[in-house]
């Protein structure tokens, strides 16, 4: 039996980490998207949520020409065309670079488009492939692709229309978002992400881990403009263990740290922070021992003892003040570059703590992330859940930078490929193979870790401890 804790742990946990993810999402894609068509890619969905497709609005002013050839189906001509009308259309690019129409389909309301009878999306291309070469004559073409693509008809002028052909769609699994482009593999398609040159299929793809990138940095800087209370003291050293950095550096108990690296030290956060990010390197600390300053040089661990931390002291906060505090705008947005560029750097230490025989990582799925969202928002509240918005960003920034396949850093490896061949690319089908295979792995590595997810669940356990 479910206890009223539990439950309502388990409800904080799903509130909370849905419009996470979505944040995250969304912001991700926002860099695909926008560089997209800032390089003239055709965009034809911004989804948030996966399908089924709960309801979408069309958008956009694409210009289509139809001439004689034309096939239309359920339509006598482009006469017939009325404002608003569902249509689906298979278009080419003349040699003027405009789309010209070489099928044109009229659709019921209420139809998923590219899905109606047998072959799905799939068969749907391939009739309109077989349609082409009738439709037009192939001098008059600059390629063969065809672009497919949806929406609603704004306008109709003489021998050609106004299609709003882009879709925001909300879907029906909150679990992430998508862009969808025109040809993202095969160049021959009008407008198309694969038809363009490596420098800009590079900036389109890096586009997103980068925006995960900045997203941390807009944040930190809210977070520092919003007035909040902090305490303030003098940090005392209260024990030094023998053998530790610190005894070999002569701290003492009683010396009050006033300075570490160069930083002021306010209250034991601050401290834990100089540390943290120095692991392994000489700090500076200056102190003050019965009035007189004195200077300490203390090279923290990566991997301790069990309790005596990196340096080896026990301190605490004496004189404390609660002060409320909110920065300027021109002093929040350099604070959370700094504050961003630490959290990489605190990255980097715990790899390299790993590296060094330290504790084994804990890798946590979907089901262990909701997990520590409830578990963080319940003690923290919205701060709390911003801290973690904050973290998971740059997080998947780095993971959808790495070079796994079927990510974006997966695919920069073949644009980088591409660029020292010489402009020569690796086949479509060959890469396509390389996601695939990284698809499948990529998601048995989530399943097995959800499993351990679950079980730690079962068990009453939590990642954070306790």
């Amino acid at each position: 039996m479910v206890s009223v804790g539990s439950l309502e742990t388990v409800i904080i946990a799903i509130v909370a980490f849905i419009p996470m993810l979505l944040v995250l999402v969304v912001v991700h894609e926002l860099g695909h998207f926008a560089t997209a068509r800032a390089f003239g890619i055709k965009v034809l969905e911004f989804g948030v949520g996966y399908p089924p497709r709960a309801f979408g609005f069309y958008t956009g002013k694409t210009q289509v020409l139809v001439q004689p050839r034309t096939k239309f189906i359920n339509l006598k001509g482009v006469s017939d065309l009325r404002p608003g009308q569902l249509v689906k259309v298979s278009s080419i690019q003349d040699t003027d670079g405009s789309l010209v129409a070489t099928m044109l389909e009229a659709q019921p309301r209420k139809s998923p488009l590219w899905q109606r009878g047998r072959g799905g999306i799939k068969g749907g291309r391939e009739r309109a492939e077989n349609n082409l070469h009738q439709a037009i004559p192939g001098p008059r073409l600059a390629n063969e692709g065809l672009l497919l693509h949806e929406g609603k008809v704004r306008a109709v002028e003489g021998d050609s229309f106004i299609l709003a052909d882009m879709v925001y769609s909300v879907n029906l699994t909150p679990l992430g978002g998508f862009v969808r482009l025109a040809g993202e593999s095969n160049p021959a398609v009008p407008r198309s992400l694969a038809s363009k040159g490596a420098g800009t299929r590079f900036v389109v793809l890096v586009a997103g881990p980068l925006m995960n990138a900045i997203l941390p940095i807009a944040l930190f800087a809210i977070l520092f403009m919003f007035p909040r209370d902090v305490t303030f003291g003098d940090v005392v050293v209260e024990e030094v263990v023998s053998n530790s950095p610190a005894a070999a550096a002569g701290v003492r108990p009683g010396d009050i740290i006033v300075q570490a690296d160069g930083h002021r030290i306010e209250n034991q956060s601050d401290l834990h922070r100089v540390v943290s990010l120095n692991l392994g390197s000489d700090i500076e600390w200056r102190i003050n021992r019965a009035g007189v300053e004195e200077v300490a040089q203390v090279r923290p661990r990566f991997n301790p003892p069990e309790g005596e931390g990196a340096t080896g002291v026990r301190i605490g906060l004496v004189n404390q003040r609660v002060e409320s505090r909110s920065d300027p705008p021109w002093v929040a947005i350099p604070r959370g570059f700094t504050n961003t560029w630490e959290i990489l750097v605190l990255l980097k230490q715990e790899v390299f703590s790993w590296i060094a025989g330290g504790r084994t990582p804990e890798f946590s799925g979907p089901i262990g992330i909701a997990q520590v969202t409830g578990e963080v928002t319940e003690e923290g509240g919205f701060a709390g859940w911003l801290v973690l918005v904050i973290l998971f960003s740059i997080n998947l920034a780095i993971l959808n930078i790495l070079p796994i396949p079927m990510l974006d850093g997966g695919r920069l490896v073949f644009v980088v490929l591409e660029w020292l061949r010489r402009g020569k690319r690796i086949p479509p089908e060959k890469e396509g193979l390389v996601h695939l295979i990284g698809f499948v792995v990529l998601i048995g590595a989530i399943l097995l870790i959800s499993v351990n997810d679950i079980n730690r669940l079962l068990q009453g356990q939590s990642i954070l401890g306790g």
